[in-house]
């Protein structure tokens, strides 16, 4: 009998995870049961925890520090940040989840259209007062309508907030005359770009929320690629790419002084194994040590395969990369190459199996959203904060409310066998 190499019965032993409640009651009997999180899984931001800092490192915090609470007391409307031990349920922010009007696949023409330029007003009414945007905001409604939604709303980058209403205001901008540009709208950007500047910690790192709400939204979040998507268009700034081209030269100077500090934190909060190599990222990290932190109830610590994809294509899209960049893109495809599940594919329909891994022989690979750190396990979390191996474990509501299963390494790896070539 030909002996089966190490490599080998790892991944047959992840591809029987990804089938429980798929394939034999067999292997349900292999899955390891269920397991809480650890106590205190994020410990938000605080003014005694920066008080504990080298005194090289304080002063730089506290000022972030006393910027961010002075523009919360401004905020009057504004919720009180939660800074207790443990993250608050799923609380604030609130509104919808996906901004809908602002477009990005028309032609150039269009940006310039009396609809383009009627939608940019909106954009610039529904600017909050700290200068960011809420999230799930429709710019398709009346201009009043969209005033009043606007009007106690919580600036945030979460779900393509904030940022894409300024790369939306910048495509407008670019597309019209200079006589045409509405002063508006050039504020609005340069408003929203004070803003995204003042949001970046001293680290290189972004929040979830600025200022400062408290609980899991002080975490330096990739989740959902709300930081990647902030350094994405600083680096679009620098670069003069998408419509950007009109913006002043101490801008694009700002812009490049952030643009390498959120980088430098990219390359310092990218995990190693135990064998001390390279690999991906989490969802968020504490905002003061940089070590994994958890996110919402049912995101614990994990080796997070999606955000770590747009990370990695992130990296690929700097010119000229450093050793470290090269490095850190080479472990991350090679983590990706090494976690992939085989023979299977998500689950579409019907809906009690609709965002499973279902077997399908022959399939394009497939991810786990999480792996266990040290194992590279598949893992699935719930409200309740319980980790589990078997999605058929997890509640029904987190079941059909989470994507559990991604493509989107796969995305990572087609482009990084072009970039090698390129280098």
């Amino acid at each position: 009998m030909l002996a089966l190499h190490l490599s080998d019965l790892r991944h047959l032993l992840l591809l029987a995870i990804a089938l429980v409640g798929v394939s034999s009651t067999i292997v349900a009997q292999s899955v390891p049961p269920p397991r809480p999180w650890p106590a205190n899984p994020f410990t938000p931001l605080t003014i005694e925890r920066i008080a504990a800092l080298p005194s090289s490192e304080r002063s730089a915090w506290e000022n972030y520090w006393n910027a961010s609470e002075k523009l919360a007391a401004v905020l009057r409307s504004r919720p009180q940040a939660d800074r207790s031990p443990l993250q608050p349920n799923d609380g604030l922010p609130k509104g919808g989840t996906y901004t809908k009007g602002l477009r990005f696949d028309g032609q150039e023409s269009w940006y310039s259209s009396d609809e383009a330029r009627a939608i940019a007003d909106r954009v610039a009414v529904a600017q909050t007062p700290a200068g960011a945007w809420a999230k799930g905001m429709d710019y398709t409604a009346p201009v009043d309508e969209v005033r009043r939604s606007a009007a106690d709303a919580t600036g945030i980058f979460d779900n393509n907030a904030t940022i894409y209403e300024l790369r939306f205001l910048a495509r407008v901008i670019s597309a019209v005359t200079a006589s045409a540009a509405s002063p508006a709208w050039h504020d609005s950007f340069n408003r929203g770009l004070k803003y995204v500047f003042a949001a970046q910690y001293p680290n290189g790192g972004y929040p979830q929320v600025y200022p400062l709400a408290g609980g899991y939204h002080d975490g330096v979040t990739y989740n959902d690629d709300a930081m990647v998507h902030i350094i994405e268009f600083l680096r679009d700034i620098v670069y003069e790419r998408n419509g950007t081209g009109f913006a002043s030269s101490e801008i694009r100077e700002e812009a490049t002084t952030r643009l390498q500090l959120g980088v430098q934190c990219v390359l310092k909060t990218q995990l190693k194994n135990a064998e001390g190599h390279l690999t991906v990222w989490c969802q968020q990290y504490d905002p003061l040590t940089l070590k994994p932190s958890a996110a919402r109830n049912f995101e614990p610590i994990a080796d997070a395969s999606k955000e770590s994809a747009s990370i990695a294509l992130f990296l690929m899209s700097l010119r000229s990369p450093s050793p470290e960049i090269i490095a850190a893109v080479d472990g991350a495809a090679a983590w990706f190459r090494y976690t992939a599940l085989q023979d299977l594919k998500i689950a579409t329909a019907p809906a009690d199996t609709r965002g499973r891994a279902i077997s399908s022989p022959g399939a394009p690979p497939i991810w786990s959203r999480f792996y266990e750190p040290g194992t590279s396990t598949p893992i699935f979390g719930d409200r309740d904060r319980t980790i589990h191996y078997d999605l058929n474990e997890v509640s029904k509501e987190r079941v059909a409310g989470y994507a559990w299963y991604t493509q989107a390494p796969a995305k990572a790896l087609s482009a990084y066998g072009r970039w090698k070539k390129a280098l």
